[in-house]
């Protein structure tokens, strides 16, 4: 059970902790429900960018972590719960800390003329990057007003399959590119030609005057300007993130680009990809279609990925699976496949709520229980064995609700659970 004293820590800290450390920092940081409330005091110094990449190596480390059987597990202290439970805030949260505040950028609100403003801006970035945007932009309104009607074309972009959406489709794309190209980089051997530092600051401030009201985005400036370092805490999570990158998101057993271009070949050619092509060293000095298949093997290498990360999963899924039905506390509407969707969650979050409201109710009753049987001046009007029914049976059905309380947030935070 995560400590409720963790040290607040800062962005940078976090960019130099070894695996093992963030995985400890992170243990500390959980809550009973097995959400993470990571005290980190800076997330404001990084870019949007930045703070979804963040985010996106902590997710992987919380998914790290339930996939161990042992490394989240913790016994129930009713006294600590009872405690928590008093603490428990209007949300249902046992966090006792404020809920951590995520700073963007303010943006302009955006008129009618300017609603595609970002993904237009991502659309005409990607072309000029070599990438190959999904659709013509010719077509940004019908795709707009009408997704359904272009379902198919969207799907392979989209974050929720039950709800077909344009928005964000060009920025996702070229965010995908930009890892391709570092992917090339890095398969090659190469460095990052970003122009360092002071390239990634002209690169803020121009993002800050094209997202920011003027007055603010002046103002912003003007403190970059006079003190340039105040990016650096963003610039270092920024290079460790590429650390990451290259450490873990290549062709695995490569000993230099010959081996690299093998490696491509086979990839390409287990997926079914025959056509002959031939990669340059150089990657700047290749044709358009030679890097869309560099391209479409990256694709087909987080593709192996993920088969392989679920059928090495797979087993350990399965006995969690059996162990949550060997406690029955699944109703018959909760199959392996129901606990995955929406509604589950939603009803999940449901039942949390009554059970919270459970225990409120009997704390309640059984403070006026407790009142009535030994406090109030006419207590010994009522005969001492009916005092002690009463006080006892409050006594159970408080620590039944409790009980309950415990099985439904535990429902959601067992590693392995559905949610």
């Amino acid at each position: 059970m995560a400590s409720t004293m963790v040290k607040t820590i800062s962005v940078s800290e976090i960019a130099e902790m070894s695996d093992a450390e963030l995985a400890e920092f992170m243990k500390r940081c959980r809550l009973p429900n097995g959400n993470y409330d990571l005290s980190v005091d800076d997330w404001h110094k990084l870019s949007h960018d930045e703070r979804g990449r963040l985010a996106r190596i902590l997710e992987a480390k919380k998914r790290d972590l339930a996939a161990s059987p042992t490394a989240c597990s913790y016994s129930l202290d009713l006294d600590d719960l009872d405690a928590r439970l008093r603490q428990v805030s209007p949300k249902g949260s046992f966090s006792s800390r404020p809920e951590p505040q995520v700073f963007e950028r303010q943006r302009v609100p955006t008129p009618p003329i300017e609603r595609h403003k970002f993904e237009l801006r991502a659309y005409h970035q990607l072309l000029e990057n070599g990438g190959r945007p999904l659709y013509p932009v010719s077509l940004i309104n019908n795709m707009h007003n009408d997704p359904d009607s272009y379902a198919e074309i969207l799907l392979p972009w989209q974050e929720d399959f039950l709800d077909i959406r344009a928005e964000g489709i060009f920025e996702r794309q070229l965010r995908r590119w930009q890892d391709f190209r570092k992917w090339q980089n890095d398969n090659r051997g190469c460095e990052d030609d970003d122009g360092g530092y002071h390239a990634y600051v002209e690169r803020e401030k121009r993002l800050i005057k094209e997202d920011m009201t003027e007055e603010a985005g002046a103002e912003l400036i003007a403190k970059i300007e006079a003190d340039p370092s105040r990016l650096k805490t963003g610039w270092n999570l920024q290079q460790f993130l590429r650390s990451q990158d290259r450490r873990f998101n290549m062709e695995h057993g490569c000993q230099g680009f010959h081996d690299y271009k093998a490696a491509v070949k086979r990839r390409l050619a287990r997926h079914g990809f025959t056509q002959p092509f031939e990669l340059d060293e150089d990657s700047k000095n290749q044709d358009k279609l030679t890097t869309w298949i560099e391209y479409l093997n990256c694709e087909y290498w987080w593709l192996d990925k993920y088969v392989s990360d679920i059928e090495r999963l797979q087993p350990e899924h399965d006995r969690l699976w059996q162990a949550l039905v060997n406690k029955n506390v699944l109703e018959p509407h909760e199959t392996k496949e129901f606990v995955r969707t929406p509604e589950s969650g939603m009803e999940t979050q449901t039942a949390k709520n009554k059970a919270l409201i459970a225990v409120q109710q009997a704390e309640l009753k059984a403070k006026q229980i407790h009142k009535l049987t030994q406090e109030d001046p006419n207590r010994f009007d009522i005969p001492s064995d009916k005092r002690i029914s009463m006080m006892k049976k409050s006594t159970e059905n408080l620590l039944a609700a409790k009980r309950q309380l415990e099985q439904t947030y535990a429902m959601g935070s067992e590693p392995g659970s559905f949610d």
